[in-house]
């Protein structure tokens, strides 16, 4: 293990720290619906808690990730395709955000330790985490697909920029297009 390269040294490196905070609403809002889910299913005070806790967790981080990406939008060149995605990513972020307080309101008004009218609840909650995990995919495609944010992509595209001209989309080396007999 090499430990000089311990030390966060990374977020000093990055664009903005969006990254940082995205995965608590992706990996808490998928548990606060697993854990309320088996709490009414088992009629279990204890899961029903834990998903409480989950959903406020969920909200916080979802408030953390939808402050940090505002911050994010222009703190990288990016090109029109990245620009498109993320009005998506925005507006569906913002969107997952105030459903989640609403649930978390919703279910700071529960009676015998779940939320009233349960499985509508559950059925916004699943809603919610469609939401969020549609925006990771979203979110997924402009970093690992159209590179953004990304500190070698970001320097092709503001030089592309400034040429006026957009990159050209690059088959990664040693990838073809075909596999076999059929083609990618």
């Amino acid at each position: 293990m090499d430990f000089s390269l311990l030390g966060f040294s990374g977020l000093k490196e990055v664009y903005n720290l969006h990254p940082a905070f995205v995965h608590f609403p992706i990996a808490l809002l998928p548990s606060a619906l697993l854990f309320y889910f088996l709490g009414a299913v088992f009629k279990n005070a204890s899961l029903s808690a834990a998903g409480r806790a989950c959903l406020y967790l969920a909200c916080a981080g979802g408030a953390a990730a939808a402050a940090t990406g505002s911050m994010a939008e222009g703190s990288f060149p990016h090109n029109q395709t990245i620009h498109h995605i993320m009005q998506t990513h925005e507006t569906i972020g913002y969107s997952a955000v105030v459903l989640s307080f609403v649930l978390g309101l919703w279910s700071f008004w529960q009676t015998d330790h779940q939320p009233k009218a349960v499985w509508t609840f559950l059925a916004a909650l699943a809603f919610a985490v469609l939401l969020v995990l549609q925006n990771g995919d979203l979110g997924g495609r402009m970093v690992f697909v159209e590179g953004a944010a990304v500190k070698p992509a970001a320097a092709a595209v503001a030089a592309a920029e400034a040429a006026g001209k957009a990159p050209e989309k690059k088959t990664p080396p040693g990838h073809s297009h075909e596999h076999g007999d059929h083609p990618h």
